[in-house]
């Protein structure tokens, strides 16, 4: 999808109250509770998120149902205590698309997959935020050069 029109946002449900996109890049963030890579990378979008608030709308998107994320985030929690580990939950907009809709849209293959959009709508960047198959992980530099270069196009 990688320079193209994205999708409309349409989402199942929002857990959270529904942002004001416009004008803004817009960063989704497709994962689900059952998926470790996903969570681990939270803690990494917070940060993102909160860095970039100015320019941008970080969305996590749950492949899953609420009441799912519920019982998945429950599940994690409870994980993480046994391990002693600090459970770091999702500090920007959250919304659901269970039926894999807005996923299959992207031509998604897996999660955790994030897409960033620019104000204009077009699709810059797409994949895996660990990075795979040669493709480079999501990092600030990554975010702050696709911002310079498309916010004002």
């Amino acid at each position: 999808m990688l320079g193209k029109k994205a999708p409309a946002l349409d989402v199942k449900e929002w857990i959270t109250e529904k942002p004001e996109t416009t004008g803004k890049f817009i960063v989704l963030d497709f994962w689900a509770t059952f998926c470790g890579p996903c969570v681990k990378f939270t803690p990494h979008m917070n940060e993102f998120a909160k860095k970039f608030k100015k320019h941008a709308v970080f969305i996590a998107i749950a492949t899953q149902a609420k009441a799912d994320v519920e019982k998945g985030i429950r599940n994690i929690q409870e994980m993480k205590k046994k391990t002693n580990e600090k459970y770091v939950p999702i500090k920007f907009y959250q919304a659901t698309d269970p039926r894999y809709k807005l996923f299959s849209a992207y031509q998604g293959e897996g999660i955790p997959m994030v897409i960033i959009i620019d104000p204009s709508g077009i699709v810059r960047w797409q994949g895996n935020p660990h990075g795979e198959d040669g493709n480079p992980a999501l990092t600030e530099k990554i975010i702050k050069e696709i911002i310079a270069k498309y916010k004002n196009k």
